[in-house]
């Protein structure tokens, strides 16, 4: 084998361990371990995420949200190294592939949990939202001042249009 032929294989053997910043383990059953302890990492964050949602806790849930972006990065690529090396990922034993599946199948379950719980925080701050632009609307509407037109009669408010938006751009 040539010299060239030698460095492009060991090249392609590294290419797959190293993506930007998470690195599986070279053994294979070393990095199904090191993928489930970012299955854990990343359920804990969800169980977190997941209570503060429940108790209404949006302090907590904004102090979370860094660590849930950056355990979900290292989990989607550690998924991407595992797919990657599939082959390898054969001949594991069958015992710790059996115990990641149920990790990926229970963390599947919460992650589904959480997106429900996301969704009824988004539903909520619709309806407050919704709620506010009304009652600035009526207050608006309130607070216009009585005018007569050239002819004595009174100018009706009611054919103006008040416009309300939000800018979340803080």
């Amino acid at each position: 084998m040539s010299r060239q032929q030698t460095t492009h294989k060991a090249r392609n053997a590294r290419k797959h361990i190293s993506h930007n910043g998470v690195i599986l383990s070279a053994s294979p059953e070393k990095a199904m371990t090191e993928m489930m302890e970012t299955i854990d990492d990343l359920r804990t964050v969800y169980i977190a995420e997941n209570k503060a949602l429940k108790n209404a806790d949006t302090k907590t849930f904004m102090a979370l949200q860094d660590q849930k972006f950056e355990t979900a990065r290292h989990y989607q690529q550690g998924i991407e190294q595992i797919l990657e090396r599939k082959d390898e990922m054969r001949r594991v034993d069958p015992v710790l592939k059996r115990r990641l599946e149920r990790m990926q199948a229970d963390f599947s379950q919460l992650a589904e949990t959480n997106k429900d719980a996301i969704k009824r925080m988004q539903r909520t701050m619709d309806r407050l939202n919704d709620t506010i632009r009304s009652a600035t609307k009526d207050a608006v509407n309130q607070q216009q001042a009585t005018s007569y037109g050239e002819h004595g009669r009174l100018h009706t408010t009611e054919k103006r249009v008040v416009s309300t938006g939000i800018s979340e751009t803080a």
